[in-house]
């Protein structure tokens, strides 16, 4: 078995990859793949690191804290505990100590790392199942890959899992050869935690009429993903044809794909720009309830952290707006960064350089929100017009328009940021 992950980190390893990092839980399946990654050390050459949250669900968790403690020393490597406090009230205590896991992991991590986690065959194929139950598509089916990536900061950082073709049993009889020490989770036989159900309860039962069960779940998982990247090769491929400006889609192009492709690029698209997938019934809502609605609507479809709207044939995907006051009215220090009330920050240095230095330096500069009526002459145009005009004419999403700065000075309308400088003003 060593030899498969001498094999993985051979064909994986870069020179961008400067750590190995591990997830650590103590148990048998972490505590053989870093015995593995130690004895391979001089293939890799590279420092080692574990990682171990400390949960405080168990009475025995400071015991394994201990434990990591002892066994970093005896391998001679870097280690780190992070405490964590688990919101026990949630309706899934598996799904909400997961996510405080996968949050304290992700603080350790810098550039140059690579994380390495000691998913095995049975994990992938209960992975498989819980998602089965939960109704998951070709994605979902597909589980866990042996090498991905993490959010970290706007990058990513890779996630390799070098057991994953490793049977349960094989990484047992490695560490009794090897002599190992490792830690029992008592809640391992909980089996109000689907997982361990699934574990104690379905997978040995299939087993007694398939004992291959494990190893043909995890072959699907491994065939799905093949099934996976072509869908995402025709997703590439339709995005291209119904693509529009400022990332958002074309709904007169989609409406001439299917049903399932059309779903199938909307999910690339969300993929693309970083948001929560939708399950299939909110896929299909968004196309009814924002494609479809009526001409004169301003439809708006919203699941955890993510909105859809429609323009005109746009649709547009964005995190949910948040609220302002619309009628606040802001004089500007020329010496400090301008705090919008949407968030945003403006630096004096780029208002300076849009205006005669003559207003800069003797005018008094604000900043408002729309209210209506307001009137500009644009750079290059003889004469006033409605800025209601000017941004229906622009194709400026209704829901961002209330939310364009609009820098004045001396109380007269100067500049509509980001689009237009008033012709009397401009540098």
């Amino acid at each position: 078995m060593l030899s498969t992950v001498t094999k993985f980190l051979t064909q994986h390893l870069n020179p961008n990859i400067q750590r190995l990092v591990i997830a650590y839980s103590g148990g048998v399946d972490s505590h053989v793949l870093l015995d593995m990654v130690v004895q391979v050390q001089q293939l890799h050459q590279r420092p080692i690191k574990i990682i171990h949250v400390h949960h405080g669900l168990s009475q025995y968790a400071n015991d394994w804290a201990n434990h990591v403690e002892q066994v970093a020393q005896a391998y001679n490597v870097d280690y780190v505990i992070k405490r964590v406090s688990v919101n026990q009230q949630q309706a899934s205590l598996e799904d909400a100590a997961r996510q405080a896991r996968y949050q304290a992991i992700n603080q350790e991590l810098v550039i140059g790392d690579v994380l390495l986690l000691a998913h095995h065959q049975q994990d992938q194929a209960e992975t498989f199942l819980l998602r089965l139950m939960r109704g998951s598509g070709v994605t979902g089916l597909a589980a866990m890959k042996d090498s991905n990536v993490v959010p970290f900061n706007r990058l990513t950082i890779p996630a390799w899992r070098p057991l994953l073709t490793v049977n349960k049993s094989q990484i047992l009889a490695y560490a009794q050869q090897r002599q190992l020490n490792w830690i029992e989770d008592d809640s391992n036989t909980d089996e109000r935690l689907n997982r361990n159900y699934l574990r104690h309860q379905v997978i040995s039962t299939l087993q007694q009429r398939w004992p291959q069960t494990v190893e043909r779940v995890s072959a699907a998982s491994q065939r799905l993903q093949e099934a996976e990247q072509l869908l995402q090769d025709l997703a590439e491929m339709d995005y291209q044809q119904v693509k529009d400006q400022a990332n958002s889609l074309n709904i007169t192009r989609l409406a001439q794909l299917s049903d399932a492709r059309r779903h199938n690029v909307l999910r690339y698209w969300l993929q693309q720009l970083g948001f929560n997938l939708p399950d299939y019934q909110q896929l299909a809502k968004l196309w009814t309830e924002v494609c479809l609605a009526k001409e004169d609507a301003q439809p708006m479809y919203y699941w955890p952290h993510v909105e859809v709207r429609r323009y005109r044939q746009q649709l547009f995907a964005m995190s949910p707006l948040t609220n302002f006051n619309r009628d606040e009215q802001k004089w500007i220090n020329k010496q400090q960064a301008i705090q919008l009330a949407t968030g945003e920050l403006i630096e004096p240095q780029q208002i300076q350089a849009l205006i005669k230095a003559e207003y800069w330096q003797t005018g008094q500069i604000s900043i408002a929100y729309r209210q209506g009526g307001e009137k500009i002459r644009p750079v290059g145009r003889q004469h006033h017009h409605d800025l209601k005009k000017l941004l229906q004419a622009e194709g400026v999403p209704t829901w961002q328009r209330e939310r364009i700065p609009l820098i004045y000075i001396n109380q007269q309308l100067a500049i509509v940021w980001g689009y237009w400088v008033a012709a009397e003003f401009a540098n």
